[in-house]
């Protein structure tokens, strides 16, 4: 007749041993923040034999480790590359005054060769520059009628139109304007004929007033 042994009640506290025991191992893992983790004499995580760490009663989401919880612990962003922005491009102003007799003849709207010269640099200069654009201003002396001269001095700015189309220059990016005698240069009082006619050079002029976007490198 087989007899019947009493069981007798394990210990709680001894059960709870053997069971982690049976199922934890450490693993020296350094932890930046152990709290909420079970941690063994040498400051190292426990981990149960998944090898996952073996959380405490008080653990909750804000003491998630990166090294046991890595998808819940927030991750540093990525470095942003800080490109530094390009200059931005300027209008830049450039202008040339066709004037006296040296680019036009008394009476004249022919531009002489040292005024085509003049022009010929123009032209090279807007070379790769963005969104030129070009006012051309004529003008006359005071000597003659009002009309005749404001008539004389549109001719004057389309001769230099003329001239720079035939350098390849965009038509619609030109405006000219015709000012006649307005705004003189010089008045020369007390002259007469030919010493008059010499003095008043300056006022027979052509202004052209070039401008375009042009980046301007800052330091």
């Amino acid at each position: 007749m087989n007899k019947i042994f009493p069981v007798r009640a394990l210990n709680t506290s001894l059960l709870s041993a053997l069971v982690i025991a049976g199922l934890a191992m450490t693993a020296p893992v350094a932890a930046a923040d152990l709290e909420g983790y079970a941690n063994d004499s040498s400051n190292s995580i426990v981990r149960t034999g998944f090898g996952e760490c073996l959380r405490t009663g008080s653990w909750s989401k804000d003491m998630a480790n990166a090294e046991c919880d890595p998808n819940l612990v927030a991750k540093a962003p990525e470095p942003v590359e800080v490109v530094a922005a390009a200059p931005e491009p300027k209008r830049t102003v450039q202008r040339i005054n066709l004037a006296s007799d040296a680019y036009f003849g008394f009476d004249k709207a022919v531009l002489t060769d040292e005024g085509k010269m003049k022009l010929d640099e123009l032209a090279a200069s807007m070379a790769g520059k963005e969104d030129p654009r070009i006012q051309i201003t004529g003008y006359t002396d005071r000597l003659g009628s009002e009309s005749y001269n404001m008539t004389l001095s549109q001719k004057r700015a389309e001769a230099v139109k003329a001239y720079l189309i035939g350098k390849g220059i965009q038509t619609d990016i030109m405006e000219t304007a015709a000012m006649g005698p307005k705004d003189p240069v010089v008045t020369c009082e007390g002259l007469r004929g030919s010493a008059l006619i010499q003095c008043l050079g300056p006022n027979r002029r052509t202004v052209i007033e070039f401008s375009a976007f042009e980046v301007i490198e800052t330091r």
